[in-house]
């Protein structure tokens, strides 16, 4: 019975860990003397421009897969105005030992935007009411 709770534990435990892995898929990396402020898509490796604005308010041309600032703490996407808090890098993150260095902040999303993984977007056949 005990080696049933020892694996059940330890199950869980990696389950738990590897959340909290997945948690942190972009990171923004500030802008330094040589390099602009980007975001970096660590599934993907992609980099995303973050255009400044000045007042909180959306940049006139703000291209699609770009980010704008809204204030110090938080980014807003171009494509869909999802809204995303930075967060410190903590040691449990997956990136932390790549990133600590850098300044570097996780992106964590807060509101908007109209694809997630919860509620992806509907094809034109699984719409309600749609007949085939």
């Amino acid at each position: 019975m005990r080696r049933i709770w020892v694996a059940a534990f330890a199950a869980f435990f990696g389950t738990c860990s590897s959340f909290a892995e997945d948690a942190t898929k972009a990171v923004f990396l500030p802008r330094t003397a040589s390099e602009p402020a980007k975001v970096l898509y660590t599934d993907t490796n992609m980099v995303a421009a973050v255009i400044s604005a000045m007042k909180g308010q959306p940049p006139a041309d703000c291209p699609e897969g770009s980010f704008w600032t809204k204030d110090q703490s938080s980014l807003v996407s171009c494509k869909d105005g999802a809204t995303f808090k930075l967060a410190p890098l903590v040691p449990s993150d997956r990136y932390y030992s790549l990133f600590s260095g850098r300044n570097a902040l996780k992106l964590q999303k807060l509101t908007g935007g109209t694809e997630t993984d919860e509620n992806p977007p509907m094809r034109s056949d699984q719409k309600k009411g749609a007949k085939k």
